[in-house]
């Protein structure tokens, strides 16, 4: 399969926007660059033959903000492996208690980290957004604190969280995602860290696979509106006084999500912001 490419100029504050118009469309990659001083690049890579939907997506949005249209270009198809062309030459991270790196990476991770081996893969997650990093460091805090039994990824994605936890506190942890191809390359990455025996991963629609099953922490890297939906649903599967790890959110939406879980006596014990998006640290409150 080859991916499609399309970019139009954008002033920068407005970039964020544009992006989550675009979620549902599920586009492989949403990213901004500043091509010169002042003039930012808006590109998205898709499957291919998706160029027309993108394209009607874009031109839509500028029009319901009353904002000219700007030239859309769509470029000649790239390889499958873009990904692994991306980055193959981005260094490794280090954020918290960990070292996620590549492949590409020879060096030996250092002594004093947690070594996580994450390629660039179909699925989302490999440490280089400012959400997983952000959930990153609110588990190397929580460990601070702490230690968790039972564990939950709920949208797991690359099975980056579901590695941390396994990693940090050596138990069983359950990931789960409703796209097959995240469960196929957690299970994946699992055993690439060895640490595939504490892994179980399984498709779920939100709760719905979960069948009253309770955990005593709970990550959920997704998006705002999915988060607040399944406040409900997330609070009957977590413990007494056990926590959350919420992010995929942008600072301004922070106030909605806190809102739908205190609802559920799910309370913000610690922010995260890092460049524009948060990550929320909440408990639930214990019983009396």
């Amino acid at each position: 399969m080859n991916l499609g490419q399309l970019e139009c100029p954008i002033d920068e504050l407005i970039a964020d926007d544009l992006s989550l118009s675009l979620e549902e469309a599920e586009a492989i990659s949403v990213s901004w660059y500043e091509q010169k001083p002042n003039h930012w690049i808006f590109q998205v890579i898709f499957k291919e033959n998706q160029g027309n939907l993108f394209r009607e997506k874009i031109t839509e949005f500028f029009s319901e903000k009353g904002l000219p249209i700007p030239e859309i270009t769509e470029n000649t198809t790239i390889d499958k492996d873009w990904r692994t062309s991306v980055y193959r030459d981005f260094p490794p991270l280090r954020i918290g208690r960990f070292y996620i790196y590549g492949a590409h990476v020879q060096e030996a991770p250092p002594a004093n980290l947690i070594p996580l081996h994450i390629e660039a893969a179909t699925a989302f997650g490999s440490g280089q957004h400012e959400s997983t990093e952000g959930c990153l460091t609110a588990l190397s805090l929580l460990a601070d604190q702490q230690a968790f039994s039972h564990p939950l990824d709920m949208g797991c994605g690359s099975g980056i969280l579901a590695l941390a936890m396994a990693a940090l506190w050596k138990v069983p942890v359950l990931a789960c995602d409703n796209d097959p191809e995240a469960v196929r390359v957690t299970l994946e990455n699992g055993q690439k860290n060895s640490l595939g025996h504490f892994i179980d991963a399984e498709v779920s629609e939100g709760f719905s696979a979960l069948k009253n099953k309770v955990f005593d922490i709970i990550t959920a890297n997704i998006l705002a509106d999915p988060l607040c939906q399944m406040a409900e649903d997330l609070s009957r599967a977590l413990t007494p006084g056990g926590f959350v790890v919420l992010s995929g959110l942008l600072d301004r939406q922070v106030e909605d999500v806190v809102r739908a879980y205190k609802k559920v006596e799910i309370n913000l014990d610690k922010q995260i912001s890092i460049r524009g998006w948060s990550t929320l640290i909440l408990r639930k409150e214990k019983n009396e």
